[in-house]
């Protein structure tokens, strides 16, 4: 094995300045979690649980403070009403609030772009047989690994 060769170089900057221009506009880890695969609940409204638990508004501060209902006070709803929640398909936005995403989605799209990489380096070689080439596509692979590992670490200290 002695230095990279030069094709093995090229398409691994190709596939840098290609990740690069890509992730903003086209990535696989937001298309994976995006989809219309996974869907949320939607939560029903203040007055939606009011009238589901049978309660009526006050409509002016004198009614208020006659029952006894302040501002402050939290609504309570009992457990046994019949509550049915909409759903709707998660989409971007919703996705950009969890956290670490933004991590997922970076290490996602590496990792397609590795495989890539590692899978045309490897045909080359194969093909080609070059002699004295270092396959690059080798190196995506364990910078793949590192970064998979790194995300561990931060669980770790959040975990204890």
């Amino acid at each position: 094995m002695g230095c990279p060769g030069g094709l093995h170089v090229v398409v691994s900057l190709l596939a840098a300045s290609v990740m690069q221009k890509l992730a903003p506009h086209c990535s696989f880890a937001r298309w994976l979690l995006c989809n219309g695969s996974l869907h949320r609940y939607k939560h029903p409204s203040e007055e939606e649980l009011r009238v589901l638990a049978g309660k009526q508004r006050p409509k002016t501060k004198r009614d208020r403070r006659m029952n006894g209902v302040t501002d402050d006070k939290p609504l309570s709803v009992p457990r046994d009403i019949d509550l049915h929640l909409d759903t709707s398909p998660i989409t971007t936005v919703d996705a950009l609030v969890l956290r670490y995403f933004l991590e997922y989605q970076w290490f996602v799209d590496f990792a397609v772009y590795a495989t890539a990489v590692y899978i045309f380096t490897e045909g080359y070689s194969c093909l080609v047989e070059p002699q004295r080439e270092m396959n690059l596509g080798v190196l995506w692979c364990l910078l793949t690994v590192f970064f998979s590992m790194y995300p561990f670490s931060w669980l770790r200290y959040w975990w204890w």
